[in-house]
Order: C-alpha cells, then sequence, then structure tokens
C-alpha cells in the first residue's frame, strides 16, 4: 500500500512538472508573437510639410498612403533640428492637407518631424521648411 502511495505521487509530480513546461512554452510563444507583429508594423504614407504663405500654418501634405488614426502618429516643430516637443496628431492622415499650428509671427526655418507612435517609425525626420 505505501508503494502504491509513492507511485501515484510520482504520476502526480510528473503530470505537474509537464503542465508547467506547457505554461512556460505558451508565455515565450505569447512573446514571441507580440515582437514579430509589432516589429515594422507601420502604415505605408507619403507625406511632406509645407507652410501656407497666406495663413502661416505649417501644413502636412499626405498624397498617397494611410489612413494613420489621429491616436497614432505625432509630430514636432522646431527651430533647431532634433530637439523640441512630440505633440498629439490634429486629425487622421489620409490623403489631403492637414494644418498643424500657425507659425507666421516667427518667421525662419522650421524643422517637421512626423512618426508613428505604436512603431516609432519616422516618416518625416526634421523636413525642412521656410517661412
Amino acid at each position: 500500500m505505501i508503494r502504491e502511495l509513492f507511485a501515484r505521487k510520482g504520476k502526480a509530480q510528473g503530470a505537474t512538472e509537464y503542465l508547467l513546461m506547457l505554461a512556460a512554452v505558451l508565455v515565450i510563444v505569447a512573446v514571441a508573437v507580440y515582437y514579430v507583429t509589432r516589429a515594422g508594423g507601420y502604415p505605408a504614407l507619403g507625406v511632406s510639410a509645407q507652410i501656407d504663405n497666406t495663413t502661416g500654418y505649417i501644413q502636412l501634405k499626405v498624397e498617397t498612403g494611410g489612413p494613420v488614426a489621429i491616436t497614432d502618429w505625432q509630430y514636432r516643430l522646431t527651430q533647431t533640428k532634433a530637439t523640441g516637443t512630440w505633440m498629439s496628431g490634429t486629425a487622421t492622415l489620409q490623403p489631403g492637407t492637414i494644418n498643424l499650428e500657425n507659425k507666421a509671427a516667427t518667421g525662419g526655418i522650421w524643422y517637421v518631424s512626423v512618426k508613428h507612435v505604436p512603431s516609432s517609425h519616422l516618416y518625416l525626420d526634421d523636413f525642412t521648411v521656410t517661412y
């Protein structure tokens, strides 16, 4: 009888170890799937920047691609390359023109950057516009 108890305990322990190994494999697969689906996942977009000389607005001109949801992109306007604060998007990026900010009072050279937030892909990186 004692032998039977030890034999059953050994089988239960083996089953528990098997389930723990299965759980570890599932976690590893889930992490791998997360990173594979995240890598390079950004919508194709043809975009440039311009200044409307009538209104003074810096504008994004989306030629092709999209849409990119308003919450999935940010922009940065600065007069010094690679500096400044990232601001939230103002509209869905899709073909057309989007007004960003009015810079008529502070003319000169502006650097425009636009990025896809989930992937950190830069659509524009310090694109130069002059007012």
